[in-house]
């Protein structure tokens, strides 16, 4: 038996032996084929009032440091609570993009560019007519024996910060916005920086965030003067949508598009491992693998392809294991190889898949009650890195080639890096056993230099440590600190068992992932 360490730890390790398991080849001669790392491109984030906390922008940081992350996408930069616009005395609205600016410019000094979410619809020019007056109704009755009193009611909202989902109320009104608020970007910004931003119009509008009926009809109606509007102030902006939920619309929304002949640059939807069968009704496809997120990419993939506008990309502007806030997912040790086994099986099918979501300074649903279970964010508020954290930075040191490796290509995953290295990711989705996994490299002399880096139920998690303290509902500053040293990602350890020439044993205990790194010594 070999010991196989990780991060203090150590598991037993069978010798190599020819009546196990065959070995999964993996073929280093070749140039391999392009793998784009489409699931670090953008990360999902809360309301833009959020990225003017200090928590978030710690998170931004330490998930870009992790991941290399370009773009954060995220609900409601036309929100109420962003102050853009109200009328005069006389009616005539005026615009404030004071704190618009205080957003994109914390994200851009943290080297971070916005993708673009034109959400939700400001008050004062929506159709929600209590809404549009501040709130305010004449003196009411409440009750018959009860004297007259004024009310305030934004029950016209969604999401725990009432944002408004209505229809504007005049489109004019909707287009001027959109028309300043482009052009203001533009200034402040530069045009050849803002070209760079995406800007996706709404945030699905097949689902409660968006009360205007018929939906599809109405929220075409929307894009249409939206995408007409943007490309007026600058043809070269890129406009896309419909971010729908479980990829709803997508074909519909291709043809609208083309049949009326409306600016559009890219398709972009939502999916989740946990959407329910009968919304997303998936066909049946030989290239299907039971992964629901990556089958129901490739089915909307398709329906752009039979469209017949092949050259549109799909952006995933959403994307996770688990859509309800309240189960805790991104902090179990089974999201580690979940995410990757999505990463392996979505391969090639969309250049942006955003991970919902990177921190939990998330309100939705209102404020998040406890530290662990969080919301859905790979860090904590106080930055403690949840499995999840760990998934995508190991995911991170993979290289921009994929190499072959076995006639199934099962739970593995092997790249070549810039610097020569051979990347290999192996996981373990199975809680209760573990699994040997052999490899043999062809086209290398030997594998003498491995380093291996484990994530397991021990390794990569506060859990433990979380538990001990009693599971602190607000962690004090050293308990945090604490959390955030237990929960680091191990650091690379000599993978002991790859001395048998050009073979590794690797043992995945269960609800694991591993990193194997294996220098190039080529023949």
């Amino acid at each position: 038996m070999i010991a196989l360490l990780a991060g203090g730890a150590s598991w037993s390790v069978p010798a190599w032996s020819d009546e196990m398991v065959p070995a999964i080849e993996i073929d280093a001669t070749g140039s391999g084929t392009p793998f784009r790392h489409s699931w670090e491109q953008a990360f999902g984030s809360d309301r833009a009032d959020m990225a003017l906390t200090e928590s978030y922008l710690r998170n931004a940081d330490r998930t870009r440091e992790a991941t290399g992350f370009r773009y954060v996408r995220f609900h409601g930069i036309f929100d109420d609570t962003m102050g853009i616009m109200a009328p005069d005395a006389d009616g005539h609205m005026h615009y404030n993009f004071r704190k618009v600016d205080a957003v994109y410019d914390g994200l851009l000094a943290h080297h971070i560019r916005p993708l673009v979410e034109l959400s939700f619809m400001p008050s004062a020019i929506g159709s929600d007519v209590l809404r549009r007056d501040g709130g305010l109704e004449p003196l009411v009755h409440w009750k018959a024996d009860e004297q007259a009193r004024p009310i305030t009611d934004y029950s016209g909202g969604t999401l725990w910060y009432r944002a408004n989902v209505t229809f504007p109320a005049h489109m004019a009104d909707w287009n001027a916005l959109i028309r300043a608020f482009v052009a203001h970007l533009e200034q402040r910004y530069g045009a050849e920086e803002v070209r760079q931003w995406p800007f996706e119009v709404w945030n699905e509008p097949d689902q409660a965030t968006w009360v205007a009926q018929p939906k599809m009809a109405t929220y075409f109606a929307l894009y249409d003067n939206t995408a007409r509007t943007i490309k007026a102030v600058d043809p070269a902006l890129r406009v896309g949508g419909p971010a729908t939920g479980a990829i709803h619309w997508v074909g519909d929304f291709v043809d609208h598009v083309m049949r009326e002949h409306v600016p559009v640059d890219f398709v972009s939807t939502h999916i989740y491992a946990n959407d329910p069968p009968d919304l997303l009704r998936l066909p049946k496809s030989p290239a299907n693998t039971g992964n629901i997120v990556c089958d129901a990419t490739r089915t909307a993939r398709q329906a752009i392809d039979h469209a017949g506008h092949p050259d549109l990309p799909l952006y995933i502007t959403e994307f996770g294991a688990d859509w309800d806030i309240h189960n805790g997912s991104a902090d179990r040790p089974w999201i580690a190889p979940w995410i990757v086994q999505t990463v392996h099986d979505c391969d090639g099918l969309a250049p942006i898949m955003s991970y919902w979501t990177f921190s939990d300074d998330f309100e939705e649903q209102g404020v998040v009650a406890n530290e662990l279970p969080g919301a859905y964010g790979l860090l904590t508020t106080h930055g403690i890195p949840k499995p999840a954290f760990n998934a995508f930075a190991l995911l991170h040191r993979l290289g921009n080639r994929r190499l072959p490796a076995g006639s199934g290509d099962g739970d593995v995953l092997a790249t070549r890096r810039e610097d020569g290295v051979i990347a290999v990711v192996l996981w373990n989705r199975d809680a209760d056993r573990a699994r040997d996994a052999h490899l043999a490299f062809r086209g290398l002399a030997s594998v003498d230099g491995a380093t291996v880096i484990v994530i397991d139920r021990n390794h990569g998690t506060p859990a433990a440590l979380f538990e001990a303290m009693g599971r602190p509902v607000s962690p004090t500053g050293p308990q945090a600190a604490a959390l955030i040293a237990a929960a680091r990602l191990p650091a690379p350890q000599p993978a002991a068992d790859c001395t048998q020439a050009t073979r590794c044993d690797v043992t995945l205990p269960p609800e694991s992932l591993a990193l194997l790194l294996v220098p190039t010594r080529t023949d």
